[in-house]
């Protein structure tokens, strides 16, 4: 059990690491559950992670996993058993949804209106928290508008960043604002901090933003610059609140502790000045081999941490595919070397020539077809080369590095130390080390990074061509 257990965790992180990666793709990933159609009907049951994409998502079902959802419309009715992502223009968590975990929202308009354990994150143009929507943990909100309706609860803080907020409901802890406008008709169970501005300053932009187009179309009300409170609004502990306007007496009525007033601090104009008092320290030529060995020293130690942490990683998640990469360019090391010519040079070409031919074909599809391929081209077709040419470049300065230095520590510790059992952790530790301070050498250590480059990229084309004959 606890075996088991371990190997989830392993592959929860694992996963947890490429996720920015996955979302940007749209359509079928070899991993974890990918349902068919852009619905999860009710009474399935799901007992895994799930990545679904479509036009219109709706979730009825039931998931023991993560999910992930892209849509132009995300619509999630039933119960998910672990963290929640939803991208897409509209999102709604209606009120028959339970999640047990953290929800994460990201689009045009969102709405939520069921029960969330965990804490909730969101970023859009609109976000409404509706009159059943329960938050169990924190609410952190960043955009143009948010609103949370009478009846909504978060049970600990609401964070708020953005031009606006209507805030009903109840806020079990404390309410943090900072924006241009709020109006305050919450029970706020402790502390309030509550930032406007400059309230004139903002008036100014004030009937611009209300007819801007795209945020007219998912805000239905933008309201004016400054602090309102309702008589049936209350704050616990104590209100502090910055503004260019004293609205203390007001906030006084609806608050149990005491109100804290302070203005904006103001934005000075400074010319930009030298000043020189005192004496003048003469230049020391001597401080500039030790500044250089500082730097050099740093850059060694940052190089160190992040090759040997992602490399510790991959033995760790990937030990297998990991040791087959190595194990490929350690029988033939000229052959490796070679072949990894070829595929960086071969690579690099590619990003030259790839993107030319990419864009000429989707300007060829959008005359043939009056645009309706062109979402598919570009958005599909577009971010699937995105990631090809991220893969690409971590691979060339990245992982072939990685596997070079590792394939250098396991050949010292069986050539030198003469170990007849393989100890992986060691030699990726005794290989990253040796090759850090190797790379830190002028001209010397250029060489070495660029055959370990080719050294490499060419394991991973022997270990792809093993894998094709076997």
């Amino acid at each position: 059990m606890r075996i088991t257990v371990l190997k989830n965790s392993k592959w929860l992180l694992a996963l947890s690491m490429v996720l920015l990666l996955v979302l940007g793709a749209v359509g079928t990933v070899s991993a974890a559950e990918f349902p068919k159609g852009e619905t999860i009907p009710a009474g399935e049951t799901i007992e895994d992670d799930v990545f679904i994409s479509g036009d219109n998502v709706v979730i009825d079902g039931t998931i023991n996993g993560m999910l992930f959802a892209t849509g132009t419309k995300v619509t999630l009715n039933g119960t998910v058993v672990g963290d929640v992502l939803l991208m897409g223009e509209t999102i709604v968590v209606s009120d028959t949804a339970v999640i047990d975990g953290n929800l994460f929202l990201a689009g045009a308009d969102l709405t939520v209106n069921g029960q969330v354990t965990g804490s909730v994150f969101g970023g859009s143009s609109a976000m409404e928290l509706g009159a059943s929507a329960l938050v169990g943990r924190n609410m952190y909100y960043g955009g143009f508008s948010l609103s949370t309706a009478e009846g909504s609860h978060v049970s600990k803080d609401l964070f708020v960043g953005g031009y606006q907020a209507m805030l009903s409901g109840v806020i079990d802890r404390d309410l943090t604002f900072a924006g241009v406008a709020v109006e305050l008709n919450s029970t706020i169970g402790r502390n309030a901090i509550l930032d406007v501005g400059k309230v004139e300053e903002a008036n100014q932009v004030n009937s611009w933003m209300a007819f801007n187009p795209y945020i007219n179309r998912y805000v239905d009300t933008t309201i004016q610059p400054g602090i309102r409170v309702s008589n049936s609004a209350s704050v616990g502990g104590k209100l502090s609140y910055t503004s260019s306007i004293n609205e203390t007496s007001k906030l006084d009525a609806v608050t149990s502790g005491t109100v804290v007033y302070q203005t904006p601090m103001p934005q000075e104009n400074r010319e930009l000045k030298y000043e020189y008092k005192g004496d003048v320290k003469d230049f020391d030529h001597r401080s500039i081999p030790g500044a250089f060995l500082g730097a050099a020293a740093l850059n060694v130690a940052r190089n160190f941490l992040k090759l040997f942490a992602l490399g510790a990683l991959a033995l760790w998640l990937l030990a297998k595919p990991f040791k087959k990469l190595a194990d490929a360019a350690y029988a033939d090391p000229l052959k490796a070397i070679g072949w990894g010519f070829v595929l960086v040079a071969v690579g690099f070409l590619a990003v030259f020539i790839v993107p030319l031919v990419f864009v000429l074909v989707g300007i060829l599809l959008g005359l043939l077809s009056l645009g309706s391929l062109v979402y598919i081209w570009f958005g599909i077709v577009g971010t699937a080369l995105l990631l090809a040419f991220m893969m690409f470049f971590f691979a060339v300065f990245t992982l072939s590095k990685i596997l070079a230095a590792y394939l250098f520590g396991k050949w010292l510790m069986k050539g030198l130390f003469k170990q007849e059992t393989e100890k992986p952790w060691l030699s990726l530790l005794l290989g990253v080390f040796l090759y850090v301070l190797i790379r830190a050498i002028p001209i010397v250590g250029w060489l070495a990074a660029l055959t370990a480059t080719l050294f490499g990229m060419g394991a991973i084309w022997l270990a792809y061509l093993q894998k094709k004959t076997a």
